[in-house]
């Protein structure tokens, strides 16, 4: 079952991501700009892990300039982002893992002794006229790569907003984790920021 980690301990972690996100920046220059925000369970202070695996951070990377046209090729800019993460960690640290593609995120993981130590999955979006986000996905069924709606994702900072003003932060965290413990026994490997937003509709 899940619990919720301790705070100190996301906060540790979280600096350590934003300081790789940042040299990922400056990597990626000459290609992009891009802003980038800790989501779901991390923004949120919601961050679940249980006796079996730790837990770990979810980051939206918000593509702002594109240099190189290259908004059309949603398979390269993934590449050019995996290519940035591996350059930065893999010569400096000896249990970090190869980044891997994962279906709609790059998830970066460090590993000892075969057990997992902590990962972050990191999401690579654009935002529309209509405030919505699009985000890359490998799409397995049809082998493209395309940039897919997020569901449920216009103005959700706004909405959070104001289920905090009116005093509903603590049944809004009681269910997230009851959710979040649901999909768990399910098994379906449903991501935080999802479940989050599917409280945030609930409410």
């Amino acid at each position: 079952m899940y619990h919720f980690a301790k705070q100190k301990e996301v906060n540790i972690l979280s600096k350590w991501c934003i300081e790789v996100i940042h040299k990922v920046q400056i990597e990626v220059s000459d290609y992009f700009t891009f802003d980038f925000r800790l989501i779901g369970s991390g923004e949120k202070r919601l961050v679940t892990e249980n006796e079996d695996n730790c837990f770990d951070l979810d980051y939206n990377v918000i593509l702002q300039k594109d240099k190189k046209d290259l908004l059309n090729d949603p398979k390269k800019i993934k590449e050019i982002f995996i290519n940035a993460f591996n350059k930065i960690l893999k010569p400096k640290l000896s249990d970090y893992k190869y980044a891997s593609d994962s279906t709609s995120v790059i998830t970066l993981k460090k590993i000892k002794e075969n057990n997992l130590l902590f990962s972050f999955d990191v999401a690579i979006i654009v935002e529309s006229n209509n405030g919505c986000f699009y985000r890359i996905i490998n799409d397995k069924n049809s082998a493209r790569y395309i940039w897919n709606e997020v569901k449920n994702s216009i103005d959700y900072f706004e909405k959070f907003k104001s289920i905090k003003e009116k005093g509903k932060w603590i049944s809004f965290k009681n269910r997230y984790l009851e959710l979040k413990n649901i999909h768990f026994k399910k098994n379906d490997q449903v991501k935080s920021f999802s479940i989050f937003l599917e409280t945030l509709n609930e409410f």
